[in-house]
């Protein structure tokens, strides 16, 4: 049976994105190492994090120990509350998720919120598109948080996480795995989200450009495409730029 989860490296994999872009199923990283296993942010609902899960069983992975939030936006927490696992964020990403964590959350609130707040419409509609049950849900509050970054140990393997901001989310994170070479940017440097989007948006490639300055990285894992090996990665920078 072929396997649900890509291998990157000796103690890094992804649970990949869903091909299609309206299912809002980011990829999800996976590392373990010291019998531990840390997520790269927690899927975009309960069904996505059970799928996570079922991927999980398959490499015979230890307890997730924590969960990494990577910013605040559903399709990347909404699924925490199936591992059992604490998570950790930025302090500002920790503030938006607590707020979400008191809305009572049900197809007829989100109806409610579109009709008082239009201009959040396609974003509250994506979330009622992929949540195909609210009994028993919980939005996971971070209870690690920092503020400029955080470092964490897997037995040996060290994890770094960055503060980054921008445009797409000012709560942004990236997550390091040096000795892998191994970069998980999620969603930091893609345009704002379609409901604060304006004309003329594009990807911020300076942030791209910055991370990849670390001539250490060798495989760049954003939040909904196709992870990228260095070579590639710089080769699609250096035309998008030019």
């Amino acid at each position: 049976m072929e396997s649900s989860v890509l291998q990157l490296t000796d103690s890094t994999w992804v649970f990949p994105c869903h091909p299609d872009p309206e299912k809002l199923q980011p990829n999800v990283g996976i590392i373990i190492s010291g019998g531990q296993t840390v997520l790269v942010d927690g899927g975009n609902s309960p069904h996505h994090a059970r799928s996570i899960l079922n991927a999980l069983d398959e490499l015979n992975a230890p307890p997730v120990r924590h969960i990494i939030y990577t910013h605040s936006h559903f399709d990347h927490f909404f699924g925490a509350q199936v591992f059992g696992a604490p998570a950790i964020a930025h302090e500002l990403c920790r503030q938006r998720v607590q707020e979400m964590a008191l809305k009572p959350w049900s197809y007829s609130y989100i109806e409610d919120e579109i009709q008082q707040t239009p201009e959040r419409a396609i974003g509250l509609r994506n979330i009622a598109r992929v949540m195909d049950e609210w009994r028993g849900f919980r939005v996971i509050v971070p209870t690690m948080t920092f503020t400029a970054g955080m470092r964490l140990y897997l037995g040996d393997l060290r994890v770094d996480i960055e503060h980054v901001g921008g445009q797409h989310s000012p709560d942004s994170s990236v997550v390091r795995v040096p000795s892998e070479g191994i970069i998980f940017v999620a969603d930091a440097y893609y345009p704002p989200v379609p409901d604060y989007r304006q004309p003329g948006d594009t990807a911020d490639f300076d942030l791209l450009a910055r991370l990849l300055a670390d001539e250490t990285i060798q495989h760049i894992v954003d939040g909904h495409s196709t992870p990228l090996v260095r070579d590639v990665a710089l080769a699609l920078l250096a035309k998008r730029e030019g």
